[in-house]
């Protein structure tokens, strides 16, 4: 008989692998090529699957079905990495949208340096089949992805047959760039109020640029698109092939098809007012950065496999010259995406425009990489100015013209009248950070009063100092949005603490509407980046009008000349907010008709419906 005793405890593994659909089901069955999706391995992931931060809820309201759960913890699936791939059965769609949703939120993880969470006990609800319709998109108010399905019509020229039942569920671009709206929507949840034409815009490129380079996770889907192009390696031919095949893939890519790899012109900048095109401009630019750094870096073995003649002998590429071309353009794309996505915690909390992303990503790369060894901010910025996209009013693109401003006055969260603990935060912060603790419960209620202790904190000190910030001491109460610190890795292979301050103030002295429910909401705001001994390195304002200028008179120099500075900003911001109001009430047919204002109408689902619709 055996003992009991002494029998190691297995492990659970720390990876779990699952296969996806290599695009879409058309693509990967004419190539018969599926993708391995790398995850981290949930304990006691329920069947849905239902996890931490994901739950997958597949009832398909048009037939008014549930489908079975597929449970990714069951030996026959993961003894197969998971449920191959099928159109017809479910449970593989399941795992699909939740391999793909890991996968995503995990990159943000990476290059935020924090543990990602939804607020509160929320998780993110992702449902398959929720209707039928040649759609998908988030929704904050169910906080889930909804996806569509659909028949293929008569005139589709793609790889499927008349009238076969298409799933939006089954594209792994699609689903990269629903769930990087949910995600950008977590961070920044007044992104959804359109101030501007940049607002959804952002969201529309910042989802198709985390979708677009998803897919450089992989690197033998790239050493496919490298190894069957027959090219000069410097035109690039096979990446730009890569971002064509993710234009059809979403269903959506006409404007962003013809941006991509297109000879830059800013005047289209200029005129494109849809969210799609002007944000197709934007992906565009950062795409030609990445791909000017992808030649640079692969000058040497382009040398190499031509003998310095530059041109390519005949017949197949060396596979080993494709998986080390493969490997830059993967590593390029790495450091680009990441570059973008660290820049998502400089941004304002309100009304961002694409000038805005500009001096976040300039700022946020600054910090941690100074010497921009490779020249990825030099190509970032040159790319975007070719395409008519800078802030406006700077008078060099330089870094130093870039930046964020630092504060007028030295402001520290720690020291004055008003005071933030900043102890409990950075011990948080740490804690969560670690795995293995990160389901640790004990004493959540102590934590949580603790939480709320640090954000009245907070919110005496941005009063304190509501001048320096752009907000208003006379008007509007004052909150904070958002905090947390991230641990960032720099150029010097070191971790760079931050903490990040969302803090708006809603002007309802400066709305308009026939009541408090249909207007359209505006609010100063300002991001707060401090070091962790409290220090405010950058701040990012987004004022109003005061309502007590001639009070500005009192204040001492330089603040004075900051607030006046601050209200003429104001000024300037809100007639801007109003004339983009009357653009879209004036384009708006049922203006006349409706109290509530044209611009509450724009939503996700709206924005992503086909155009025939």
């Amino acid at each position: 008989m055996l003992s009991n005793h002494n029998v190691p405890a297995v492990q659970a593994p720390d990876r779990r692998l699952l296969r996806a659909f290599a695009f879409d089901p058309m693509s990967s069955r004419l190539s018969g090529q599926f993708l391995t999706v790398d995850i981290p391995f949930e304990t006691g992931l329920r069947p849905g699957p239902d996890g931490e931060l994901v739950q997958v809820v597949d009832y398909d309201a048009t037939r008014r079905r549930w489908y079975h759960p597929v449970d990714l913890d069951d030996p026959p699936v993961l003894a197969q990495e998971g449920l191959r791939p099928s159109e017809s059965d479910p449970r593989s769609h399941q795992q699909i949208v939740y391999a793909i949703t890991m996968s995503v939120i995990e990159r943000f993880e990476r290059f935020t340096g924090r543990r990602f969470r939804w607020r509160g006990e929320d998780r993110l609800r992702l449902v398959p089949h929720a209707f039928y319709g040649r759609n998908a998109y988030f929704d904050p108010d169910r906080r889930a992805v909804l996806f569509g399905y659909y028949r293929a019509d008569d005139s589709d020229s793609q790889a499927n047959l008349p009238h076969q039942l298409m799933f939006t569920c089954l594209s792994v671009d699609i689903i990269a760039h629903e769930v990087t709206h949910a995600i950008v929507h977590r961070m920044r949840p007044m992104f959804t109020i359109a101030t501007n034409s940049d607002v959804f815009a952002f969201h529309e490129a910042f989802a198709d640029l985390v979708a677009l380079f998803h897919h450089f996770l992989f690197t033998d889907i790239v050493e496919d698109f490298v190894a069957g192009s027959r090219s000069e390696l410097s035109d690039a031919t096979a990446l730009l092939s890569l971002a064509d095949e993710f234009g059809r893939s979403t269903g959506r890519g006409g404007p962003l098809r013809s941006a991509v790899g297109s000879e830059p012109d800013p005047a289209d900048f200029q005129a494109a007012r849809e969210p799609h095109r002007r944000g197709a401009i934007f992906v565009a630019a950062v795409f030609d950065a990445y791909l000017a750094t992808y030649r640079s870096r692969i000058a040497d073995l382009r040398r190499l496999a031509t003998g310095g003649s530059g041109v390519l002998s005949d017949g197949e590429l060396s596979p080993d010259l494709v998986r080390r071309i493969a490997g830059e353009a993967v590593k390029n794309a790495d450091r680009i995406l990441g570059m973008v996505v660290r820049g998502f915690d400089y941004l304002p909390a309100v009304d961002v425009t694409f000038g805005d992303v500009v001096r976040a990503v300039i700022t946020a790369d600054r910090d941690l990489f100074p010497d921009d060894r490779i020249h990825l901010r030099g190509h970032l910025v040159e790319a975007l100015r070719r395409r008519g996209i800078f802030p406006p009013g700077v008078v060099s693109l330089a870094d130093q013209a870039l930046l964020w401003r630092r504060p007028t006055i030295p402001l520290n969260l720690t020291t004055g009248d008003a005071t933030v603990d900043l102890g409990q935060l950075i011990l948080d912060s740490t804690i969560k950070l670690d795995p293995a603790a990160s389901s640790v419960t004990a004493a959540g209620n102590a934590a949580k009063e603790r939480s709320r202790a640090v954000y009245a904190q907070t919110v005496n000190w941005a009063k304190a100092h509501a001048v320096e910030l752009g907000l208003d001491p006379h008007a509007g109460r004052i909150r904070v949005l958002g905090m947390h610190v991230g641990f960032q890795s720099g150029g010097d292979g070191q971790p760079h603490p931050r903490i990040f301050i969302q803090i708006v103030q809603r002007r309802e002295d400066l709305e308009s509407g026939p009541d408090r429910d249909t207007r359209t909401r505006l609010h100063a705001a300002c991001t707060v980046i401090a070091n962790v001994d409290g220090r405010v390195a950058w701040l990012v304002p987004k004022p109003l009008p005061y309502t007590r200028p001639a009070e500005l008179a009192k204040l001492p120099e330089p603040l004075r000349t900051h607030g006046r500075h601050q209200h003429a900003a104001g000024v300037a911001r809100l007639e801007e907010i109003h004339d983009w109001f009357d653009e879209v009430e004036d384009g708006d047919p049922l203006a006349i008709w409706l109290d509530q204002p044209a611009i509450g109408r724009l939503t996700f689902a709206s924005l992503h419906a086909p155009e025939e619709a």
